[in-house]
């Protein structure tokens, strides 16, 4: 598939292989009228092709590796979409060995700082566990433990299995955000390990569930400020925060505008005709929308605060929803208010303040959220967030009005349902069908926390066992990658702000996307330093961190042992799959690569025949195109590979030369634009 065109950032090795940036992108397309009910679904998800497979599992997990690879062999499309949307979660059962994200951060925490008494009692005798105990913050232990669900784990083999729901959960930290750019949950790492692993159990159930525990959630409380939230005082000049009630609408629900049932925007007022023509656009909310939602936010406090409101490192359960102080609800009944009935009306709908919602508290949340969740632009709007998430950063109009659909219903009259349109996203035929993905205009960029990710599935990566944990303690089965924003420039729930790592209309300043109404939303973070930051971490890691590498110099203990917190990587890569299939190119069923040097060096390079080498070669780039390309690297690209690794001689003996051809070959390809594309 062309590029639509190439933005070369800088050289590493040969201009085929610089690091450098294309983009395919899907240009918004038409709907006639009378389409929307017709489910544009691929009528045969089956295939045999490798691009086929590869292209899916791009779309639905961290990267592609060998084991998932030979899994969608075995079950198809439609078979490993099924196998992952209906396989067990870590929420089934609180007993077994699959954690939680919030259970394994807590247990990463104790294991380094065993000393610190994680669950001592409050003043008053409340028992939580509390971050501030610890010395050091627990939001780094929280990105332990989200590596663990990336990149799975010997200790729990569970973590990582479950791709597709991680991956729905990531997709919906950058729609409904919280962040520990915020006070205090730039120490309550807990909090952020609660609210993801809110995200992840309800990725494949009922969007309106979710927004019920979202809107309960301490961590989205302390964010958008309506954690300790209290009704109007006239005396004190004093009325309820509209933060969370203007973002609830804004971002987490039905956008700035009406829309159609394609996401377009809806100027004749008929949702199922689109596109509309003119210019003007609808908002779907107004001030006092904002204003009335504001006084439903009130009430919702820490479980276990000292007082109402109170917000600081030391107080407050971060782990389970916030209850409900009735108290300090709003119930209009302050001279604040010249019409004092108790009731509020949203988007045209008349609700009372004291309604009773599902919890039984007489708080009025959840009529509320049911207002805001029958609007009709739920449906467009999170479908479309969804796709460009998993498959284009720009779909079609039918593409959105199909998914939107099913979220409106599943075929069995329920509304919200997030595995029928993760579904229905996956199998939808510009998602599977193999000719769309030959239009120039489709795709997306990779982000560059999702190459990372790709590149450590890819290479086998484990824990580094041994490294001191700032309690000197020596951790196993732990990764230590605490700040990806360091190498990545942004990390889950590390955004700046309510508004994401990268705006979802962002355009860059080229006139191919200016022109054709192109949008790429992950290219706002593509920057020359976060590039740069880029090839450095995967050099780093690939050279450094590999244990074939490190075994020959020293032992994986000793290597552990002599690492700390302070490091960063610290986790294990493994080249023994690489290492194998040029071993056997070379020698066979007998032989090994030597690690001697000097003239015993040039008596094992003997045996490398150019016939050998270059079946050495060719074994390599072929287990590399599978893992990071999808078996397709053009002729072009091969054949630079092939002349630069024909003369390859770096290195002091024969097994690091090989090691080194290794290294050098993942860090072109992972740098190199044709990697960092989705098609």
């Amino acid at each position: 598939m062309p590029p639509t065109f190439l933005w070369r950032r800088f050289g590493i090795f040969f201009s085929l292989l610089s690091l450098s940036l294309f983009i395919w992108s899907c240009k918004s397309g038409g709907s006639s009228e009378g389409e929307s009910d017709k489910i544009h679904v691929i009528e045969n998800n089956s295939s045999d092709n490798p691009q086929d497979h590869f292209r899916l599992l791009t779309q639905t997990t961290f990267g592609p590796d060998r084991a998932s690879l030979e899994q969608i062999d075995q079950l198809g499309f439609e078979g490993w979409i099924d196998h992952q949307l209906n396989m067990g979660s870590a929420y089934d059962n609180t007993s077994d060995n699959w954690p939680t994200h919030l259970e394994r951060t807590i247990e990463i925490a104790q294991q380094a700082e065993p000393n610190v008494g994680w669950y001592d009692a409050d003043d008053d005798g409340t028992t939580y566990f509390n971050e501030a105990n610890g010395d050091i913050q627990v939001t780094l232990y929280q990105m332990a433990a989200w590596w663990d669900n990336v990149l799975g784990n010997p200790k729990y083999p569970a973590l990582g299995q479950d791709q597709l729901r991680q991956r729905v959960a990531y997709a919906l930290s950058q729609l409904l955000v919280t962040s520990n750019s915020a006070f205090p949950l730039n120490r309550r790492g807990e909090g952020l390990a609660y609210y993801y692993d809110l995200l992840a159990k309800h990725a494949f159930g009922n969007y309106r569930d979710l927004l019920s525990d979202v809107a309960r959630s301490p961590t989205m409380g302390a964010y958008l400020s309506h954690q300790g939230n209290r009704k109007a005082s006239q005396s004190e000049g004093t009325r309820p925060d509209e933060n969370f009630a203007r973002e609830v609408m804004q971002l987490f629900t039905i956008g700035l505008y009406e829309l159609n049932l394609d996401g377009s925007p809806n100027r004749d007022g008929n949702l199922n005709t689109y596109p509309d023509s003119g210019s003007d656009l609808v908002p779907t909310y107004t001030q006092q929308d904002i204003e009335e939602l504001a006084k439903v936010f009130t009430g919702w406090d820490l479980v276990g605060n000292k007082k109402y409101g109170r917000l600081v490192n030391t107080d407050g359960d971060f782990t389970q929803a916030m209850e409900f102080n009735p108290e300090f609800h709003e119930d209009e009944a302050d001279d604040y208010y010249t019409n004092q009935d108790g009731k509020v009306t949203i988007l045209g709908k008349t609700i009372a303040l004291n309604a009773t919602d599902r919890l039984g508290n007489a708080s009025g949340l959840d009529a509320a959220l049911d207002v805001l969740f029958a609007h009709d632009n739920i449906a467009p709007y999170v479908s479309k967030h969804l796709i460009k998430s998993f498959v284009t950063s720009n779909p079609s109009s039918e593409y959105i009005a199909d998914v939107a659909t099913v979220f409106n219903d599943d075929g069995n009259g329920t509304k919200g349902n997030l595995k029928s349109v993760v579904r229905a996203i996956l199998t939808h035929q510009q998602a599977r069908d193999t000719d769309v993905k030959n239009d120039p205009a489709f795709g997306k960029i990779k982000e560059p926390l999702l190459m990372a990710t790709h590149l450590l599935r890819a290479t086998d990566t484990q824990p580094l066992d041994g490294w001191t944990s700032h309690g000197g303690v020596s951790m196993n089965d732990v990764y230590w990658l605490p700040r990806p924003e360091k190498f990545f420039g942004y990390a889950p729930m590390r955004s700046p702000s309510v508004f994401n790592f990268f705006s979802p209309d962002f355009v860059p300043s080229d006139e191919t996307f200016a022109s054709n109404n192109w949008v790429a939303p992950e290219l706002q973070a593509q920057t020359d330093q976060t590039l740069a930051n880029m090839n450095n971490f995967t050099k780093n890691v690939l050279h450094s961190y590999e244990q074939n590498r490190i075994e020959m110099s020293s032992t994986l203990t000793a290597f552990g042992n002599s690492k700390t917190r302070n490091n960063s990587p610290l986790l294990l890569l493994n080249f023994d799959k690489e290492l194998e299939l040029m071993r056997k190119a070379i020698y066979g069923n007998s032989g090994n690569f030597s690690e001697q040097t000097g003239l015993n060096l040039k008596e094992k390079l003997a045996n490398w025949s150019d016939d050998k080498k270059q079946a050495a070669i060719k074994a390599l780039l072929d287990h590399l195109e599978g893992v990071l390309l999808g078996e397709s690297m053009t002729n072009e690209m091969r054949e630079a590979f092939e002349a630069f690794l024909g003369d390859y001689t770096f290195g002091r003996s024969e097994k690091e030369i090989v090691l080194n051809m290794i290294k050098d070959s993942y860090r072109f390809l992972v740098t190199s634009a044709h990697f960092m594309v989705q098609n």
